[in-house]
C-alpha cells in the first residue's frame, strides 16, 4: 500500500527543494538541479566512479559504476534522448505504513516519449528480496505517475564493445564539416565499411576513416552492431537497432535457501568427457527442441517453437508468467546470457575426476608406455587386435585364444594367464578402459578432490582454515613468525571446535604446511607493504577494461624521481617530481614535466596540453625519434614537405617535428591527488569534452602501465645519472645529493629524449595484436596500428587552445600594461583595453580582466 509521494531536488547553490509533489512537477525543474548524491571513495571498493562527458548534455554526467557508464553510452547514442540527469531526485513515500526513500540512478528525457527513470543493477542481484522489493515499489510509483521505469543490467558484450569504440567519435568539433558533407552527399548506402574508407582517395585514409566512424555514431549510417565491427559491415540508412539491457519487468524473487537453478546450469555443456558405462555416448550431448528449458537473463523459459528466419535459426520461448520472446538459437547456445538446463544426468565440466589429458600428462615416458601396453592387451581381449582395429593387424593376429568366436569369459581367462593376474583384474581393466580409454588404466590414478588442499596432503581442512584466518589478521600488522602462528592455531581450534577435536600436526609438518600456505597468502617472507599489495589483488580475471584505440584512456600520474636536481636560481639540490601522461592503448608517453616538489594543478594541465600540442623535437635527435608535427607516423602518412626536405635531418629545430604523437584523449585516468581533481583540471576537461575516471584509493594497479613506466625509467635511465639516490633508503648512497649536476629543465630534456629515442622504439611486452600474438610491437608501432584501425582525429589548430590549460588571474589593465607579482607586462594586444573596465561581472572579476598565467614562465602573460 503506497502513501503520498514527494520528490526532493538539490540545486547548485546548495538549496534543497524538499517534499515537492510529483503531479505539479515539470521536467524543466531538472535543468538547474545537481545530483542528489555524491559518490564517496573508500579503500578497498570494487566499483569505479567517474564523470562521463556526454555529447547530449555537452557536460559531465557522473556515474557510480562502470555498469552505469554503459547506460550513459547507450543514452548518448540514442537520437531520441534529449537530456540525461544522474541521481536526479529523492523519492519519498510510505510503503505498508513504513517510510521509504529511493534515489534513481538516471532520469532520461526523450523527444518522442515520456521521461524514463532508470535504475542500474547487475543481473544477478535482481532476484534478491531487498533489491527486488526496492525496485518494485519504485517502479510502481513511477508508472503510476505516467512515466516509464527501467532496470538496466549488463548489455551484450559485442554490442557494448562496438558502442565504446564509436563513442570516441562523439565530439563534433574535431571533424571537418566539409569532409563530412562530402561523405553524406556520396551514395554509400549498401557499400561496405571498407569501401567507404577508400571511397575518397583525394583525402588521407586515416581522416576519411575517422569521419565515416563519426557518421556511424551520428547514425547517418547504420550497421549491424551485434557482431564485431569490421570492414565487411554493410552501411544502411535508418535508425540503429541496439539490444541494450533495459528491463521493464522484474524477475521473480528467489528466497534465501530456496532450491533453484544451480549456477553451473547457466553454462551449456554440449559435449562432455565421459560416456556412461555401457557405451552410450549420446548422453554427453543435450537435445534442443520444443520443450527444452533454458535459463535466460536469470529466468527459466521453455522452448515452444523452432523456425528459420533470414537472420538464422530462432526459437520462440515462454517464461513462467506466460510472456513470449523470440531468441536467436546461436545466442541461446553460445552467449553468456542464456544456457540450457539438462533434463537428466550426464557428463559435465563439474565432475570431480580429472580430465584424461591431465591424468596422462602426469606420467613419465616409462609409465605412459606401460599404459599403452596394457591398453593393447585390453584391445586384444575385446576385439582380437592389439590396435583395436582389424584394418591394422599385427603379425599373427588374431591369435587363437582371442578370436571373435571364442566366448568373452574364455578370452578374459586367457589374458589373465598370459599376464599373471586374476580374471577379476582383467574385468576391472575392461570396465575402466570402456569408460575412460587409456586414462582409466593408470595405476594410482590421481584425484584432484575438491581442489582446495593443493600440496597440503592430508591436512585437516579446519587446521588450514584457521591458519589462513590467523595469517589474514596480520595483513595490516607487523610481520609475525611462523612459530607464533603455529602456537596460536592450537588454542583457537580448541576454543572453536573443542579440545582434541582437531588433531594437531607435528612441528615439522606444521612448518611444511605453512610453507605451502605462504604461496597462497604471503605473510612471512616478503615485506609487509608487499603483503598488503598482494592481499588487495582482485580475485577475478585481470584486464577487464581494455582500450580499443589511441586516446581512449589517458593515464596521468606523478612520482618522486630517484635522482636529485639543481635549482637554477638557488644553485642548491632539490627533490624533483615527474608528471607523465601516457596513452593506454599504445603506451606512448604524450606529456612530461619535471618540477620541484610539489606538483601543482597547472603542472597537470601543462602535461595534458602536451598531449594536444607535443613539444618540439631536439636538434640532435635521430630522424627515427622525430614525429611529424601533425602527430602521425611517417610510415602511415608522409607530408610532401617532409619528403622534399630529405627526411628532416637538416631542418631547423623549430621545423624538425615534435617529440611524440598528438593525441585527442577521451578519458583521463587519474588518482585522487589535489592537483589532478582540482577545479582547474576539471574545468579544462569539461571544456574539451574529456571524461574523468579516478582510480580507486591506494590502488596503483588501476594505472598499472604508467606505474611500470616509472620503474622502466629508473632502471633504464635514472640510475645512470649523477645524483641517483636509489628507490628506497636501503639503496641510497652516502651523499647522493652532492652529486646533483643537472638543472630541472636539463633533467626534463634528458628524460624527454630518452623516451623518444629509446622507450618509444623498443618492443614492449605489454603490447600485442591478438591476431598476431607473436609479433613484438613498440609504442610507436602500436600507435601506427591504432591509427590504421581507428583512423586519426586531428587536434584543432587553434592558437588559443593553450589558454584553456593556463591558470586565470583577474588583473586591471593600466596605461603601462598589466602588473603580476611585481612584474609588468605590456604589448600591442592590450591596445584598446587600457584603463577600461571589463564586462565580466563575477564575484572575483570586479571589473578586471582575465589574464592567463603560467607560474613557471615569467616571460609571457596572455
Amino acid at each position: 500500500m503506497l502513501g503520498e509521494l514527494s520528490m526532493s531536488l538539490r540545486y547548485s547553490d546548495g538549496q534543497v527543494d524538499e517534499d515537492r509533489l510529483w503531479p505539479t512537477t515539470g521536467i524543466d525543474i531538472f535543468e538547474s538541479s545537481v545530483p542528489w548524491r555524491t559518490f564517496r571513495w573508500r579503500h578497498g571498493q570494487k566499483h569505479y566512479s567517474g564523470a562521463y562527458w556526454s555529447s547530449t548534455m555537452r557536460d559531465h554526467v557522473v556515474y557510480e559504476s562502470r555498469l552505469e557508464l554503459t547506460r550513459l553510452l547507450y543514452a548518448d547514442f540514442d537520437r531520441d534522448v534529449t537530456a540525461v540527469f544522474a541521481q536526479p531526485f529523492l523519492l519519498s513515500t510510505t510503503v505498508d505504513e513504513r517510510l521509504r526513500r529511493h534515489v534513481p540512478d538516471f532520469l532520461v528525457l526523450r523527444e518522442r516519449d515520456v521521461p524514463l527513470v532508470v535504475d542500474v543493477k547487475p543481473r544477478h542481484l535482481l532476484s534478491r528480496t531487498k533489491v527486488n522489493f526496492a525496485l518494485g515499489w519504485a517502479r510502481e510509483v513511477v508508472l503510476s505517475r505516467g512515466w516509464d521505469f527501467e532496470v538496466w543490467c549488463e548489455p551484450p558484450e559485442t554490442e557494448l564493445a562496438n558502442l565504446r569504440f564509436l563513442a570516441g567519435y562523439r565530439r563534433d568539433w574535431f571533424f571537418n564539416e566539409d569532409l563530412l558533407a562530402e561523405i553524406r552527399e556520396a551514395d554509400l548506402y549498401g557499400a561496405s565499411l571498407g569501401e567507404a574508407f577508400r571511397a575518397f582517395p583525394h583525402h588521407p585514409e586515416w581522416r576519411v576513416r575517422a569521419a565515416v566512424l563519426r557518421l556511424l555514431w551520428c547514425q547517418h549510417f547504420v550497421t549491424d552492431l551485434a557482431v564485431p565491427l569490421s570492414e565487411r559491415h554493410e552501411l544502411r540508412q535508418g535508425t540503429a537497432a541496439v539490444t541494450g539491457s533495459g528491463r521493464y519487468e522484474l524477475p521473480p524473487v528467489v528466497v534465501d535457501g530456496e532450491q533453484g537453478i544451480d549456477a553451473s546450469e547457466s553454462e551449456t555443456t554440449v559435449y562432455g568427457r565421459e560416456p556412461r558405462s555401457g557405451g552410450r555416448v549420446n548422453e554427453s550431448a543435450v537435445r534442443v527442441g520444443v520443450g527444452t528449458r533454458l535459463k535466460y537473463n536469470g529466468e527459466v523459459v521453455t522452448v515452444e517453437e523452432m523456425f528459420a528466419s533470414p537472420a538464422g535459426n530462432e526459437v520462440l520461448v515462454r517464461d513462467g508468467r506466460g510472456r513470449r520472446l523470440r531468441l536467436s538459437l546461436r545466442e541461446a547456445l553460445a552467449s553468456g546470457r542464456a544456457g540450457i538446463i539438462p533434463e537428466g544426468p550426464g557428463p559435465g565440466a563439474d565432475e570431480p575426476r580429472e580430465a584424461a589429458s591431465v591424468v596422462l600428462a602426469q606420467l613419465t615416458d616409462e609409465e605412459l608406455q606401460a599404459v599403452r601396453e596394457r591398453a593393447a592387451h585390453i584391445n586384444e581381449v575385446l576385439y582380437g587386435f592389439r590396435s583395436g582395429n582389424a584394418e591394422f593387424p599385427e603379425e599373427g593376429e588374431p591369435r587363437a585364444p582371442y578370436a571373435a568366436t571364442v566366448p568373452k569369459l574364455q578370452r578374459y581367462a586367457a589374458k589373465a594367464d598370459e599376464l599373471g593376474v586374476s580374471v577379476r583384474t582383467i574385468k576391472r581393466w575392461v570396465r575402466a578402459f570402456r569408460a575412460d580409454r587409456e586414462a582409466g588404466l593408470v595405476h594410482n590414478r590421481p584425484d584432484h578432490g575438491d581442489g582446495t588442499m593443493g600440496g597440503l596432503g592430508r591436512a585437516d581442512p579446519r587446521w588450514v582454515e584457521m591458519a589462513l584466518e590467523i595469517m589474514a589478521e596480520h595483513e595490516k600488522d607487523s610481520q609475525p613468525t611462523r612459530a607464533k602462528v603455529i602456537r596460536t592455531i592450537g588454542p583457537r581450534l580448541a576454543a572453536r571446535y573443542g579440545g582434541g577435536e582437531v588433531k594437531l600436526p607435528t612441528r615439522a609438518t606444521a612448518y611444511r604446511w605453512l610453507e605451502e600456505l605462504e604461496r597462497r597468502k604471503p605473510t612471512f617472507r616478503l615485506s609487509t607493504k608487499r603483503n598488503r599489495d598482494i592481499a588487495a589483488r582482485p580475485t577475478g580475471a585481470y584486464g577487464k577494461l581494455r582500450p580499443t584505440r589511441p586516446g581512449e584512456y589517458l593515464l596521468m600520474d606523478t612520482t618522486r624521481l630517484d635522482v636529485f636536481a639543481m635549482d637554477p636560481i638557488t644553485l642548491k639540490w632539490v627533490q624533483a617530481e615527474l608528471t607523465v601522461a601516457m596513452d593506454w592503448y599504445d603506451r606512448c608517453v604524450t606529456g612530461i614535466r619535471v618540477t620541484p616538489v610539489s606538483t601543482q594543478s597547472i603542472d597537470v594541465a601543462a602535461v595534458l596540453f602536451q598531449t594536444y600540442r607535443p613539444r618540439p623535437a631536439g636538434k640532435d635527435w635521430p630522424a627515427s625519434a622525430v614525429w611529424p608535427d601533425h602527430g602521425i607516423p611517417r610510415t602511415v602518412f608522409v607530408e610532401r614537405e617532409a619528403l622534399e626536405a630529405g627526411g628532416g635531418d637538416d631542418k631547423a629545430g623549430g621545423e624538425r617535428g615534435v617529440a611524440g604523437p598528438a593525441i585527442v584523449p577521451e578519458t583521463i585516468v587519474v588518482d585522487h591527488g589535489k592537483p589532478f581533481i582540482s577545479e582547474h583540471v576539471t574545468s579544462v576537461c569539461q571544456r574539451l569534452g574529456l571524461s574523468i575516471q579516478p582510480a580507486r584509493l591506494r590502488t596503483g594497479r588501476d594505472k598499472g602501465p604508467i606505474e611500470r613506466f616509472f620503474k622502466t625509467l629508473r632502471e633504464g635511465l635514472l640510475e645512470s645519472l649523477p645524483g641517483y639516490k636509489g628507490p628506497d633508503v636501503f639503496s641510497r648512497g652516502e651523499r647522493p645529493e652532492e652529486q646533483a649536476f643537472f638543472f630541472l629543465h636539463e633533467l626534463e630534456a634528458i628524460i624527454r629524449e630518452w623516451v623518444a629515442c629509446v622507450y618509444h622504439a623498443r618492443p614492449h611486452d605489454g603490447l600485442l595484436d591478438t591476431y598476431v600474438p607473436g609479433l613484438r610491437l613498440s609504442p610507436s608501432a602500436m600507435f601506427e596500428h591504432g591509427i590504421a584501425r581507428a583512423g586519426y582525429i586531428e587536434v584543432p589548430r587553434d592558437p588559443a587552445l593553450g589558454f584553456e590549460f593556463l591558470k586565470t588571474e583577474w588583473k586591471p589593465i593600466h596605461h603601462y600594461g598589466v602588473e603580476i607579482r611585481k612584474c609588468r607586462y605590456n604589448g600591442e594586444g592590450l591596445d584598446g583595453y587600457r584603463g577600461e573596465t571589463s564586462p565580466y561581472t563575477g564575484a572575483k572579476a570586479k571589473g578586471m580582466w582575465p589574464i592567463h598565467v603560467d607560474p613557471d614562465n615569467i616571460n609571457y602573460r596572455r
